[in-house]
């Protein structure tokens, strides 16, 4: 059944090395305004949401096409006029056109029927085991996966889970799940990309990468 996978997400990554997809992945910024408000949509027009000071380093995760940076703030996806940004690398954050044009092609769990991970949940026993999620800057598992020779996209699906192209990224145990290969779960198809310390006393629990 590895083997399977392995041979499915090896088929993905040389199509993806032959489209040369862009490589997408989580970049730090600095406020630099003295007050920055935070709101709840791109542009002034929507309701504020709360202030960040200047000096405040937040992680943008996505560029609308008025210059506007798509955040998680307390636990909710918002925007920032990104004209009271420094990006750290502005070429690393996915533009919004290009997270709906992956979103379209989504993979997603066919027949699941069982209980859903989410943020109240905390934990669910989905159809490969245990589930969980994590929420860490993923720049460095995604540097991993580019190593491998993956260049599918990171992005940030509609319900804040974390994608690297069609699949949801997650960490495993690896001797279970190798590093690049798919596995089911109550959210959809997961690509593992990272592993934890729960890899030793659960085998076969999925960590799910998010933003909640």
């Amino acid at each position: 059944m590895i083997k399977r996978k392995l041979a499915i997400i090896g088929g993905t990554l040389v199509l993806s090395l032959c489209t040369a997809a862009p490589v997408f992945a989580d970049s730090s910024a600095t406020v630099t305004a003295d007050s920055l408000n935070v709101r709840s949509g791109s542009s002034t027009d929507n309701s504020i949401l709360g202030t960040l000071s200047g000096g405040t380093e937040v992680i943008v995760s996505e560029l609308e096409s008025n210059g506007w940076y798509k955040i998680s703030y307390n636990g909710q996806s918002a925007y920032v006029s990104g004209n009271y940004l420094d990006v750290e690398d502005r070429d690393s954050v996915p533009s919004a056109d290009a997270s709906a044009d992956a979103s379209s092609d989504t993979a997603v769990s066919s027949g699941w029927t069982g209980p859903v991970l989410t943020k109240r949940a905390g934990t669910v026993q989905g159809p490969s085991g245990k589930e969980t999620y994590y929420n860490l800057n993923m720049s460095g598992v995604v540097r991993i996966m580019r190593s491998m020779g993956n260049t599918d996209a990171y992005w940030v699906r509609e319900d804040g889970v974390k994608m690297l192209g069609n699949y949801i990224m997650c960490a495993a145990n690896l001797n279970v799940h190798p590093r690049g290969s798919l596995v089911e779960s109550s959210l959809g198809t997961c690509i593992v990309c990272d592993t934890g310390s729960f890899a030793a006393s659960n085998p076969n629990q999925l960590d799910i990468a998010v933003t909640w």
